[in-house]
């Protein structure tokens, strides 16, 4: 058994939600996130953190189970015995797809390991900051800022280079997606998302039912959610942003 497509991406930009998507169709599931293909093979994976520890509650796996999937030398092998141990996906499907988003950064690697189509999730720069100061819960931005800014932009630089060369069509099997396309242009971006990777589209699969990971707040898509940025950060912040992130021109919404 091996995944049917590749989810991967900036973290927080989309990859769950778009997953969500996939959980609603007859033939697809799969839990939280994997990551086995960051390592050269199964076996080595037993050691590679966060993914090894993540997977257990992601996908409903005690720690023998896991032990013995991690048994091999095959990723063919490991993801039969991920589908048959995990306790979270939905065994009336049948088809099997991986969402990790640092897949992103060793894109040339990954890609090596299967013929599967990959999906690449981005947002804007400006939306990518905003989230991640949320989230430090810190209450100055400038402060946090100076100590962000150089650490992200050297991250992004590895992500971006990948994904340039994956549009370029340096890496086969490529396709990307926007947030805020996926919350503006829902239908239209979807049926290119499912032709990509060769399946059907039903307007159905739009009401988001069964959620099962709290990363997707609501049942429905909010034309708001790529652009919260306007609101949380000031003129002059995003202004600074737009300067400092431009080298990532490809991922700016305009």
């Amino acid at each position: 058994m091996t995944p049917s497509f590749l989810i991967c991406g900036i973290e927080h930009c989309g990859t769950t939600l778009l997953s969500d998507f996939f959980r609603q169709t007859p033939h697809f599931d799969s839990g939280f996130e994997v990551g086995v293909l960051l390592s050269d093979k199964p076996r080595n994976f037993r050691s590679l953190e966060p993914f090894i520890s993540n997977i257990r509650s992601g996908w409903g796996l005690n720690n023998n189970d896991l032990d013995e999937i991690c048994d091999t030398d095959n990723f063919a092998d490991f993801y039969a015995g991920l589908w048959d141990k995990s306790t979270v996906v939905d065994k009336r499907k049948n088809k099997i797809f991986d969402k990790t988003p640092r897949y992103l950064v060793n894109l040339e690697s990954v890609a090596k390991k299967g013929q599967f189509p990959i999906l690449i999730c981005y947002k804007d720069p400006r939306a990518i900051v905003a989230s991640d100061f949320m989230r430090s819960k810190q209450p100055d931005f400038a402060p946090w800022y100076k100590d962000y800014k150089p650490k992200k932009i050297g991250y992004m630089k590895r992500l971006y280079h990948n994904y340039t060369l994956a549009m370029e069509g340096k890496i086969p099997r490529c396709h990307s997606v926007a947030l805020e396309n996926l919350c503006l242009d829902t239908r239209n971006t979807l049926e290119g998302v499912f032709a990509f990777i060769g399946e059907p589209f039903d307007l159905s699969y739009l009401t988001l039912k069964g959620l099962r990971y709290a990363h997707t707040k609501s049942p429905y898509i909010a034309s708001n959610i790529p652009f919260e940025y306007l609101h949380q950060l000031s003129p002059k912040q995003i202004s600074r942003i737009c300067d400092d992130f431009s080298q990532f021109s490809l991922w700016f919404y305009h």
